[in-house]
This record gives structure tokens, C-alpha cells and sequence, in this order.
């Protein structure tokens, strides 16, 4: 068995472990300073390099998730690139459904949403999962609402098919369980917006909206996408959702 940690920087086990996990589930595995206190990928470098017992933990947990992601043979064949012998496995069809979640899942967490990835890797996936709105309890949200949430680093060659592939399948547009996904979306606009990432879009809201997602919906607090659209400012956002009069 080869060796995970063979020829990977800190630094990508640091951003690995981050697309996988998110920084508050990484500092609940490994409860170092570095994860707990406005954690970020170049401080916790600096951290890791000062203090060897630190990195050894990040390391092992590394390792285990390596280990963990090479036992699905679909998700080993996108972290090597292999889209053919990915298209091969996935006709031979001898894997569980709960598998081709998980690749789709580790795609979604680790994948730019490109043009590209989408046709390799994305959508050959999607198509052998039978149920889009299935949500383990290994998974912190849906799937709809994961594809949303990474939609917050689509600058440059993003592509929403991901998306739209999700709705044309059955992914519940109103699906509360979670978040419901239109106000998770104004969210995560908002945020690329304040945080000025890049410039808000609503072609995801325009999606949801075509495929029956209830404006009026509100979360537990009894928030809608409209006042949270007023609270970010997002302009194009009040006027596709304001009631018409």
C-alpha cells in the first residue's frame, strides 16, 4: 500500500482536510489552536511547522481519510483523474448506491465545478445515483444544498449544471430539512458580496424559482429570501423576489 503522505505539502493536506470537513468539524477531530481561533490555511501552516505533536495529528487524520477515500473505488479513480476507468466502473455497475453518493458528495467538497469536471466526473456520477434528495446522516446537508454552498467559490469557468442536473432529477427545490435551498442561495450570494469574493449572480435563484421553489418560504427563525436578500443589499436579488403588486 502506497503511502498517502508521500510527495503532498502540508499545505495541501491542510486544504484537503478543509474541503472535507469545513474548519469547525476539523477543530471538533483535532482540537488544536490553529482550527479553533479564526482558522485560516496560512495560519495554521504557520502553526502546524512550530509545533511537531500538532502535525502529526493532522497528518494521521490525513492518512485516514485517505485510506477511507481509496476504499471507494469511484472516488479513487477521480482523485487519480481517471474519468475512463471511472466510465468503466461505473458501467460494470457493480457498486452500491451509498458509494456513488459518497463520490458525488467528495466530488462536490474537493472538485471545481467546471465545465470540464462536470462531464468527467460529475454527471457520470449523478447518473447512477437513484435518489437525489437521499441525505445520509454522514453528511451535513443535502445534496442540492452542498452543490450550493461550494457554488460560493465559482468565480472564472464555474458552471451551475451541477445544479440544474440536481433539479432535472428530482432534487426538491423547497426541501427544507436542511436550509431551504433559495434562501440558502440569497446566503451565500450575500456573502460573496459582503466579503466582496466576487460579484453576487442569480442564476442559481433564477433555477430554483424555474423549477417551482416557493419565494415565500421561510426558515426556523421565520426568516424569507426576500429580507435576507434586503439585509445583503442584493439588488437584482429584492426585485425577483418582491411579491408583484
Amino acid at each position: 500500500m502506497s503511502d498517502p503522505l508521500h510527495g503532498v505539502t502540508l499545505e495541501r493536506i491542510v486544504s484537503h482536510l478543509h474541503a472535507e470537513y469545513g474548519w469547525d468539524e476539523l477543530a471538533h477531530r483535532i482540537p488544536v489552536k490553529c482550527f479553533q481561533q479564526n482558522p485560516s490555511v496560512s495560519s495554521s501552516l504557520k502553526f502546524l511547522r512550530k509545533t511537531p505533536w500538532a502535525r502529526e495529528q493532522v497528518e494521521a487524520e490525513f492518512v485516514r481519510l485517505s485510506h477511507k477515500e481509496d476504499s471507494n473505488s469511484l472516488v479513487a479513480h477521480v482523485k487519480r483523474g481517471e474519468s475512463e476507468e471511472l466510465l468503466a466502473t461505473l458501467l460494470e455497475g457493480e457498486f452500491s448506491q451509498t458509494k456513488a453518493h459518497q463520490a458525488l458528495v467528495w466530488c462536490i467538497h474537493h472538485l471545481p465545478q467546471t465545465k470540464q469536471n462536470l462531464e468527467l466526473y460529475f454527471l457520470p456520477i449523478l447518473n447512477n445515483v437513484q435518489d437525489v434528495n437521499f441525505w445520509p446522516d454522514s453528511e451535513t446537508m443535502p445534496l442540492l444544498n452542498l452543490a450550493i454552498e461550494h457554488s460560493k467559490l465559482g468565480a472564472g469557468d464555474y458552471d451551475l449544471g451541477l445544479i440544474r442536473a440536481l433539479l432535472q432529477r428530482g432534487a426538491q427545490p423547497s426541501d427544507s430539512r436542511y436550509w431551504p435551498p433559495l434562501l440558502h442561495t440569497v446566503d451565500v450570494e450575500g456573502q460573496a458580496y459582503k466579503g466582496r469574493t466576487r460579484a453576487p449572480r442569480t442564476d442559481i435563484l433564477d433555477l430554483l424559482l424555474n423549477h417551482g421553489a416557493t419565494p415565500e418560504l421561510s426558515d426556523s427563525q421565520g426568516h424569507t429570501g426576500l429580507q435576507m436578500a434586503q439585509a445583503y443589499h442584493l439588488k437584482a436579488f429584492i426585485n425577483k423576489l418582491r411579491p408583484n403588486i
